[in-house]
């Protein structure tokens, strides 16, 4: 019994081995009658691969230029072609107006005066951005603040650039998260006929606390601090402050810039006053034993535009002994500042410069420095009134 199974098992093998070599020639014989595959071509992969499109505004905001690609080059890179060239043609002349190469990926953004369009442009492993000017057709390369170009493997977001005016352009770099450090840089450009140059400051945003509703339509509004800062050895650092108030959409309603050197120095606050939101304003200015004090109570409409609750100021100088003495009116400076300080009691700091310091935060009730006119002088008496001690001041 177990040599017939043997047997069997023999014959079995045999007659499948019969059957897999026949496979095998019917295979190579097919293979032999088949045509030879085609190899692909460079040309062929070229010609199937798109060219890298101009993204963005292609158009300037008056109509009057475009910016197109024209041509293909003949590499491959990163999936597109590159364009033989860039231009910028007059739509109504059809002159060619600028020209460059083409690059594996390009993004126009016109300024609003139309005056200056920013290329970004770049390549599989670099990026770079090139303004150009419109009335003399010169250009300035970007840099970071310390000469250098954008670093390599280091890329642009969708939303690079953003126009502040017809000169300044605001510009992103990295792409943030997992794709890098992202930096804000604005960007100011004086072109020439001869050459057009550009300067180039970091600028930080940081959301304050608190939500707001300055133009009292019932919807929030998110204040931002941004600082623009010049390199360290720079006589300014930072070159100067900027509140912007943002819509619910993100849109700018207002916006008030605050400098270090005494020019710029100005100080905001916040304070409800009958359960409604409103920005103040106060500059105490002094110079040369002269005081101009100024302070505005004011809300904003949907436009960003001032709704002046309240507006006083003051003037007086304290040459008492001098031919150029003017004025010094004791119940007048009293009567101000007592105004003032009550509206600062009742409000929060949101940004001053004042004396080439920086603060934000705290109380408008510890903004006190412009009484130290009488408070430092030791006839002053604190328990007389304001405008008592300011008569002695004039007396004395």
């Amino acid at each position: 019994m177990q040599k017939q199974q043997v047997m069997g098992l023999f014959v079995l093998l045999a007659a499948s081995a019969a059957v897999i070599g026949s496979a095998q020639l019917w295979t190579v014989e097919k293979a032999e009658a088949a045509p030879p595959q085609q190899e692909t071509t460079y040309e062929e992969i070229l010609a199937n691969t798109p060219t890298a499109p101009v993204e963005g505004e292609t158009i300037s905001p008056n109509g009057r230029f475009e910016v197109r690609a024209e041509g293909r080059s003949g590499l491959c890179v990163s999936g597109v072609v590159p364009p033989e060239t860039l231009q910028i043609l007059d739509r109504k002349t059809g002159e060619v107006k600028w020209e460059d190469q083409g690059w594996v990926t390009q993004s126009v953004l016109w300024s609003p005066a139309n005056n200056l369009v920013a290329l970004a442009y770049g390549g599989r492993t670099w990026t770079a951005v090139k303004i150009i000017s419109t009335a003399y057709w010169t250009s300035w390369e970007f840099t970071l603040p310390d000469g250098s170009p954008i670093p390599e493997y280091t890329f642009l977001p969708e939303d690079w650039g953003e126009w502040l005016d017809m000169d300044t352009l605001l510009l992103t770099v990295g792409r943030g998260g997992d794709a890098g450090e992202q930096h804000t840089y604005r960007c100011v450009v004086h072109a020439g006929e001869d050459v057009t140059t550009g300067s180039t400051m970091e600028q930080t945003t940081e959301i304050l606390p608190g939500n707001y509703d300055f133009d009292h339509d019932g919807e929030l509004e998110t204040l931002e601090l941004v600082t623009v800062l010049t390199p360290e050895d720079a006589p300014a650092f930072p070159a100067w402050y900027e509140l912007r108030l943002k819509r619910p959409d993100g849109s700018l309603l207002w916006s008030q810039e605050a400098g270090l050197y005494h020019a710029g120095w100005t100080s905001v606050f916040s304070l409800k006053l009958d359960g409604q939101d409103y920005l103040l304003r106060y500059t105490p200015a002094v110079g040369q034993s002269y005081y101009a004090y100024a302070y505005q109570l004011f809300s904003l409409d949907s436009t960003g535009k001032k709704m002046m609750l309240q507006e006083n100021s003051v003037e007086f100088d304290m040459m008492f002994d001098s031919e150029m003495h003017h004025s010094f009116d004791p119940a007048a400076i009293a009567a101000f500042l007592e105004e003032v300080h009550d509206y600062l009691d009742n409000s929060t700091l949101l940004l001053t410069t004042e004396g080439s310091q920086f603060r934000t935060g705290g109380s408008g009730a510890d903004f006190r420095s412009d009484l130290c006119f009488v408070t430092e002088r030791s006839s002053y008496d604190a328990c007389k009134s304001l405008e008592e001690n300011l008569r002695a001041l004039e007396n004395q």
